[in-house]
């Protein structure tokens, strides 16, 4: 497995956020419904966001980086774990529809690691085969599903996903292992017993 090397090439793409890919380097990525955080809230992360990254452009060593991902990251997790919106993923037919979606090319275009479907929000931790994009792989996974969703007429919610989503390739073995964990244990974290999908490859 590879792992992020801060001085070699990284491929840049952007939409609201910016994405970083490195070959077949692990990604970990968070996509969440349209509804899933208040517009004010989210506001209010990103212009904090901004601030941050103006005032500390990357390269960042590890100090900086914990400390944007204790401020940023893993607030942004406090807040969709609050379960905020319709949390239409409760509903398990619409669950498993992401789910065969996140699968369809396992093993083709991508390989899997571990994902969760929370109520609001999916985490996936996996591996792009080489020469595939992520903002295409992503766009794939959510124009399907949505579709198929919407096909069913079990969700109103439209757009059903926020267009843009959240990715941080993967540094180190130990960085792998503690996505790993986060991911299986993100339900317990937020209190659930239900209305969510844990995967991960044996």
């Amino acid at each position: 497995m590879k792992f992020f090397d801060p001085r070699g090439d990284i491929e840049k793409t952007a939409h609201k956020l910016p994405h970083w890919q490195q070959g077949e380097v692990a990604i970990f990525v968070t996509f969440r419904l349209a509804d899933s955080l208040p517009r004010e809230l989210l506001d209010d992360w990103l212009r904090a966001r901004e601030a941050f990254l103006a005032a500390n452009p990357p390269p960042w060593d590890d100090i900086t980086e914990a400390c944007y991902h204790g401020q940023f990251s893993d607030k942004l997790d406090e807040h969709l774990d609050a379960a905020h919106g319709s949390c239409a993923l409760r509903d398990p037919c619409l669950a498993q529809i992401v789910a065969d979606r996140l699968h369809h090319f396992d093993g083709q275009r991508y390989d899997l690691w571990s994902y969760v479907i929370m109520p609001n929000h999916v985490h996936v931790l996996f591996t792009l085969r080489d020469g595939e994009s992520l903002p295409d792989t992503l766009q794939g996974w959510k124009g399907v599903s949505s579709r198929l969703i919407h096909k069913t007429g079990l969700s109103a919610l439209n757009p059903f996903w926020q267009p843009d989503y959240f990715d941080r390739l993967i540094r180190s073995p130990e960085h792998f292992s503690t996505v790993k964990a986060y991911i299986r244990e993100n339900p317990a974290k937020a209190a659930l017993k239900a209305g969510f999908i844990v995967w991960e490859r044996s």
